[in-house]
C-alpha cells in the first residue's frame, strides 16, 4: 500500500497507521499524496465538479466494479458519504465506513444490483433519508420561523444547541434525500460544530477510498443494521429480520447483519451491472 498524506485507516480495515488518537477523524483514511481527485473530494484542494456526460469508466465501491461517468461516480460517492455520516458520524470512523460498507453490498447485491444512491433513499431504508411527510401550511410557516431564529443565532456548546443542530443537520440530509431522488447531485451539508465538519471531512475521505484493497469490509458482506440502544430508547424490539440473518460484527453503536450462509469468495471483486 503507497504511504498515505493522512496515515490513518479504520482500525477494522488492517492496514497500518500511525493516528491512533480517537474522536471522528481517528482512524480514517484520507487521501493519497498526489491524488488530486481524492484531495478535491475530500475539499483539501478546489476543483470544479465533473459535467453530466461522457464516457463511462469502470469505479470501484465496495467490493463491484461499475461502470460510471465522473459525475455519475462523484454522485454516487457524496451519497456513500452522506449516509456513513447522517448515520454514525458521533461514533468514529470505522463506525461511518461499516454503514457505507451496507450500503455498497447492498448496491453489489447479486439478486438485485443497484446504486448507492438508489439504496439509500429507497422506503423504508435509510432513516435519515426518509421522505418528509407533508406537513400542513401552518406547520410549515412555524417550522420556516423556528429555522430563521436557528439560523440568525451562533450555536452554543451546550445540549440544547446541540439538539438543535442535530435536527438542522437532519433536516439537511432529508433536503438531500429528495435531489438524490429527483436525479440530482447532493450538496455537502454545512455543520455548524467542528465535531461534525471533521466528520464530514473523514467520511468523504472514507467514501473516496471505499474498497477492499484500502479498507477491507469489516461487516462481513453485511447488508442491514441497526442500533440496539436507539431501539432500546424508541422503546421498539429487536428487528424481527435480525432473527433470521447472521450477526457478522457489532461496530460503534450498530449491530450488523447478513443473509446466511456465508459466500466463500467474499474477498473477490465483483462486477455489478446497474440499469439507468
Amino acid at each position: 500500500m503507497l504511504a498515505l498524506a493522512v496515515v490513518t485507516v479504520p482500525a477494522a480495515a488492517g492496514a497500518q497507521g500511525a493516528d491512533s488518537g480517537s474522536g471522528p477523524g481517528a482512524g480514517a483514511i484520507l487521501c493519497h499524496p498526489g491524488d488530486g481527485g481524492c484531495a478535491g473530494f475530500v475539499g483539501d484542494a478546489k476543483r470544479a465538479l465533473p459535467k453530466r456526460g461522457g464516457a463511462r469508466q469502470p469505479v470501484v465501491i465496495g467490493a463491484a466494479v461499475f461502470m460510471l461517468t465522473a459525475w455519475e461516480a462523484e454522485r454516487e460517492r457524496r451519497c456513500l458519504a452522506l449516509t456513513g455520516w447522517a448515520e454514525s458520524r458521533g461514533e468514529g470512523a470505522d463506525a461511518m465506513a461499516a454503514v457505507m460498507w451496507v450500503v455498497a453490498n447492498r448496491a453489489a447485491s447479486a439478486a438485485q444490483p443497484s446504486l448507492p444512491c438508489r439504496v439509500v433513499v429507497a422506503s423504508g431504508q435509510f432513516e435519515p433519508f426518509a421522505a418528509d411527510p407533508v406537513a400542513p401550511k401552518a406547520r410549515q410557516k412555524q417550522a420556516k420561523a423556528v429555522k430563521a431564529r436557528e439560523t440568525a443565532r451562533e450555536p452554543r456548546d451546550d445540549a440544547a444547541s446541540r439538539r438543535a443542530e442535530a435536527r438542522r443537520l437532519l433536516a439537511e440530509v432529508r433536503r438531500q434525500g429528495r435531489v438524490i431522488r429527483a436525479g440530482g447531485m447532493p450538496s455537502w451539508p454545512k455543520p455548524r460544530l467542528a465535531p461534525d465538519r471533521e466528520a464530514l471531512r473523514v467520511a468523504r475521505g472514507l467514501a473516496w477510498n471505499l474498497n477492499d484493497d484500502e479498507m477491507p469490509d469489516p461487516t462481513a458482506r453485511a447488508s442491514l443494521f441497526y442500533s440496539p440502544s436507539a431501539q432500546a430508547r424508541l422503546g421498539r424490539k429487536k428487528p424481527d429480520w435480525a432473527e433470521a440473518r447472521l450477526r457478522t460484527a457489532s461496530i460503534g453503536d450498530h449491530a450488523f447483519y447478513r443473509h446466511p450462509p456465508a459466500r466463500t469468495v467474499e474477498s473477490e471483486t465483483q462486477v455489478a451491472q446497474a440499469g439507468d
